[in-house]
């Protein structure tokens, strides 16, 4: 369940990697070298091990400013730092707009990995439900029949 969709940088390919129970905590107990860690270990358990080097030392796992209720999840965002020539074209402005591309994105992911494990569960349950003893024959969903 990767998300790359372009070669570079390497944030979509890294994103469903950086999974970590860290980000399920208050924010104002995570510490930029534990997110700094798990970005680390989300590389090399990704195909971003493979980029160029110069494009993951640009890569850099930080936390947003946050309020007070926010987890892990609300704040954490990865920045990709450009330099020379590039940032001629790509200016603060245009990193900042970015920025909030990526953030927008990593929740709508966040969201739909809640959704698929929520999902998950509910085919799993169903599937139990429908084999328990003295029910009579199991009942198919797809068809609306019992099978």
């Amino acid at each position: 369940m990767l998300l790359r969709t372009s070669p570079s940088p390497p944030h979509n390919h890294v994103l469903t990697r950086v999974r970590s129970p860290n980000l399920s905590r208050p924010a104002n107990t995570i510490y930029r070298h534990n997110l700094t860690a798990t970005l680390e270990t989300a590389i090399r358990s990704s195909n971003a091990q493979r980029d160029p080097p110069d494009v993951l030392r640009r890569l850099d796992a930080r936390m947003m400013e946050y309020s007070h209720g926010e987890i892990g999840w609300d704040v954490f965002t990865l920045e990709y730092k450009v330099e020379s020539p590039v940032n001629t074209v790509l200016d603060a402005d245009s990193m900042t707009n970015y920025l909030k591309i990526f953030n927008h994105l990593w929740k709508m992911k966040r969201i739909e990995s809640a959704l698929s494990v929520a999902w998950m569960r509910t085919a799993g349950g169903s599937r139990t439900f429908l084999r328990l003893p003295g029910r009579g024959p199991p009942f198919s969903p797809e068809t609306g029949t019992s099978c």
